[in-house]
This record gives structure tokens, sequence and C-alpha cells, in this order.
């Protein structure tokens, strides 16, 4: 499971991307199948605590896996890149039910986990069955799964307009801008607004550094945007034809 061998051994598009990715989408299905009886006050409680500690207890043992190995350092082992920020906002989430937070910062976190899914950077790109290979997909899992539970069991679709949007790109704003002190404080690259984290990700569609920014900022936001906004659309859309019709 800490085999150095397992460097350089993981490849995009194989089994051992799809199925973790299959896995993942199928328990989002599963939450949204069943979200009634997960609405239940008994059951709801305990799984918004549940769900919340265990992906912080995953982000806590890859910070200690990072310190044994003494590659723990302020340029890059800071939960700052998005997926770290959409743990950590998961977690909050789901504790506090603070919707204002999350209604600010679901585009943001969501697109950047399911691209990450879609596209996976694993760290020295460790395949099977090396424990970074298994805390990516725990981790970047664990936000689709626990933004779907938020969604339809917490019921905070309901509200979801397109003026959350617009507050969305104002917090991606507010964390590139906070990314980009601490990158040039301490050397790093969160956020990855200093250079491309590799190979076979979706930053290969938008150019080079630091041209890729600029694409993603004026092309990727607002396309991902919408597109992760389309099924609140049509709810919206088919209520409106409800309406008209009644």
């Amino acid at each position: 499971m800490f085999n150095p061998a397992l460097e350089n051994t993981f490849r995009s598009f194989t089994l051992s991307h799809l199925i973790p990715v299959l896995i993942i989408f199928g328990i989002s299905y599963l939450i949204i199948l069943h979200q009634e009886r997960l609405r239940r006050p008994k059951i709801i409680k305990k799984m918004r605590y549940l769900l919340a500690g265990v992906i912080i207890l995953q982000e806590i043992s890859l910070n200690l896996y990072r310190i044994l190995n003494g590659t723990w350092t302020l340029a890059e082992s800071l939960p700052f890149h998005l997926c770290g920020l959409a743990v950590l906002s998961t977690a909050f989430v789901l504790i506090t039910e603070n919707k204002k937070y999350f209604y600010a910062t679901f585009f943001v976190m969501l697109i950047g986990a399911v691209m990450a899914l879609l596209t996976p950077s694993v760290e020295g790109n460790m395949g099977f069955p090396h424990f970074r290979y298994f805390q990516f997909f725990v981790s970047h899992g664990l936000i689709v799964i626990n933004f779907v539970f938020i969604l339809f069991v917490m019921n905070y679709h309901q509200r979801m307009t397109y003026r959350h949007l617009i507050y969305n790109f104002f917090s991606l704003i507010g964390f590139a801008l906070f990314n980009l002190i601490i990158n040039l404080l301490f050397g790093g690259n969160y956020m990855f607004l200093m250079a491309k984290p590799g190979p076979n990700t979706a930053f290969d569609l938008f150019g080079e550094h630091p041209w890729y920014l600029i694409n993603i900022f004026i092309f990727g936001i607002p396309v991902f945007f919408h597109i992760f906004y389309l099924p609140f659309f049509i709810r919206d859309l088919r209520s409106k034809i409800k309406l008209k019709t009644v």
C-alpha cells in the first residue's frame, strides 16, 4: 500500500480510474434515490456528522502520510487547492448547515472535484493499490457524495438560483487572489496558478501558462458554471411550464 514502485503506474481511463468513478457516481445515485428515507430526523443528523467526520479523517490521514514521509511543506501541503477547500467546505456545511456559504461556493467546489475525478492528477501518479491512489479517490469522491447529500437530502437544491453563479464567480476570484499571495510567499502552486498540475488533465484544454489562466477565466468558468447550473435551469423551467398549464 506504500510501495514506491507504484509511482507513475496510474493511467487515466483504465479500470483503476473508471471503477472508482463509477462507484462514486453509483453511491450518489443511491443517495438521490433514497433521499426521503435519509431525510428522517434520526438518520439525517447521523449521516451529516458521519460524512463530515470521514472526509476530515481522510484529510488528516493525507497530512500524516506526508509528515511521516518527510514531504509535508507549506508550499504543497496546505488544503488550499479547490479540492482541499472543498473537503473543508463540505464538512463545514454538513456540521453547521450554513446555507449562505454553501450557495456562494457550491459550483466552484463541485466543478473542481468532478474535473479532478474525470481527469485525475494523482500525486506521483501512484497507481492501485497505493495509499495515495485510494486517498485521492476517497477525497474527491466524498466531495461529490457530500454535495449530493447536501443538495438532495438536506434539500439545499430548492433555493438554488442563477444569482448564485455570480456569488461563486466572486468567491473563485477571492480564493485565487488569496492563493496567489500564498504561492508567492511560500513558492507553492495552489489552485495551479503558477503551473499546470501535469499532463492529461482538464487544464490541457486551455493552453500553456499563463494563457490557460486567462482562457479559463474568460471561457472555462462561464461554460462550466452554466453546464453545472443546467439541471437547476431545467427544474425552474419545468415549474414555470406547470404553473402556466394549471
